[in-house]
């Protein structure tokens, strides 16, 4: 019978769902006088529901999923889509009978357009796995996987063309997308390990520390996408706290005093070999992988993460170790482009704390900063970055921000266009 093991995974947020939405030309009405000249049309925006689920991040709740002509999230309402351009709902996903409120959404959807939500399955046990659709809404398969082992609250869900992974009270297994069918299972290696677990779209991470095995320390991996493990490190001891990306493969892993553990930065080759490790020390200490802000680039082997108290940005070269760039102030990633990192922030480069926040590029390598416009609300009670979630869509050069109104805590989504020649 397989034992429970613990899991760590980082994941990206956003959400929010709506019943109305604002044309560009609404936000001009009676505040004209204090709109900036870069300000960035504002496409619509959409009321959220507020859940106390959404604010666990490590549940993905607010993650932003795309497919060829929508925006599609979610809140303790349901998950939803709505067209980029107009805002004009497009579909909603059904919740299997017997179910309740989303507890959960996958990071993101595969490539071919599959997305996973997790429901509530009675007394706030989140393990109701439904497999959707992206184009369309239709839920491709359910399953209940509540069991005897306590109510689940932190359901972990992942996608890839071929597999639906999740670690859900003591299932931890990966099931076939077009038809439900388990094709793996996770079981512990011994009856007295200790075990950390980091799963992510592609990969499972598993460090087991065995007394009553040999051998006694193991990190296994194993590409999700097939039954069996892809490499075996041995004695590999240090937890896993996070997975930080697919490729290459990078680990935030944890060595010494439970209480004040040092920090390890760990990559691998695609033979799933250890390549690089270093150590968070100096400035590197500093490095925060919130789930909103940390980027890898593979071509550029960049590590983009939070950094500092006041919450800004920082680079780091995943060759040498070294801190590429750092950003003051309070700032978030919303995706990446051909122009590097695409992020928000109220503290740019020129010095002058902005009013507004503003939509910015960023080089990967040598931090070069491009305004590309103000993220204007008529109020101005937009949240600081690092409070919101955000995503972009590069091709329609798109920003979505979802985040709680300073003025009323009110929660909305709201669709930003970047004109052409910014």
């Amino acid at each position: 019978m397989p034992l429970i093991l613990a899991i760590v995974m980082v994941v990206l947020i956003a959400g929010g769902v709506g019943g109305y939405f604002l044309l560009t030309g609404n936000d001009s009405a009676g505040s004209a006088a204090d709109r900036p000249a870069n300000a960035l049309p504002r496409l619509w925006e959409m009321p959220s529901s507020a859940s106390a689920r959404e604010r666990q991040d490590e549940n993905g709740l607010r993650s932003m999923w795309f497919n060829s002509d929508d925006v599609i999230y979610g809140d303790g309402e349901g998950v939803r889509a709505y067209n980029r351009k107009t805002g004009k709902k497009s579909w909603t996903v059904e919740t299997p009978k017997g179910a309740g409120e989303v507890c959960a959404m996958s990071k993101d959807s595969s490539y071919e357009g599959v997305g996973v939500v997790v429901f509530d399955a009675g007394g706030d046990d989140c393990s109701y796995v439904s497999v959707v659709d992206t184009d369309t809404g239709r839920t491709l398969w359910s399953k209940n996987l509540q069991d005897t082992s306590g109510a689940e609250h932190r359901p972990r869900v992942v996608v890839n063309k071929k597999v639906v992974a999740v670690t859900i009270g003591r299932t931890y297994a990966g099931f076939s997308v077009s038809g439900a069918d388990k094709v793996w299972e996770l079981t512990s290696r011994g009856r007295q390990c200790t075990n950390s677990v980091g799963l992510s779209p592609q990969y499972l991470a598993w460090v087991s520390n065995c007394p009553d095995e040999k051998p006694q320390a193991q990190l296994s991996l194993q590409d999700l996408e097939y039954p069996s493990i892809h490499s075996k490190i041995d004695g590999e001891k240090r937890p896993i706290e996070q997975i930080l990306s697919d490729r290459p493969l990078t680990l935030l892993m944890l060595d010494g005093s439970s209480a004040d553990p040092d920090r390890f930065i760990q990559t691998y080759t695609k033979e799933g070999q250890p390549d690089h490790s270093f150590k968070l020390e100096g400035e590197l200490k500093d490095l925060a992988f919130d789930s909103r802000s940390t980027y890898v680039d593979d071509d550029e082997q960049v590590l983009v993460a939070q950094y500092g108290a006041g919450k800004g940005l920082a680079a780091m070269d995943l060759k040498t170790g070294k801190l590429l760039w750092k950003k003051r102030g309070s700032a978030a990633t919303a995706g990446v482009d051909d122009a590097g990192v695409i992020a928000v922030t109220t503290s740019p480069d020129s010095g002058a704390s902005a009013r507004d926040p503003l939509l910015v590029s960023i080089g990967l390598r040598d931090g070069k900063e491009k305004v590309m416009g103000a993220v204007y609300d008529p109020e101005h009670s937009l949240p600081s970055p690092d409070s919101m979630s955000l995503a972009w869509n590069g091709i329609d050069k798109t920003l979505f921000v979802q985040g709680e109104r300073l003025s009323d805590n009110r929660p909305s989504v709201q669709a930003f266009k970047v004109p052409p020649g910014r």
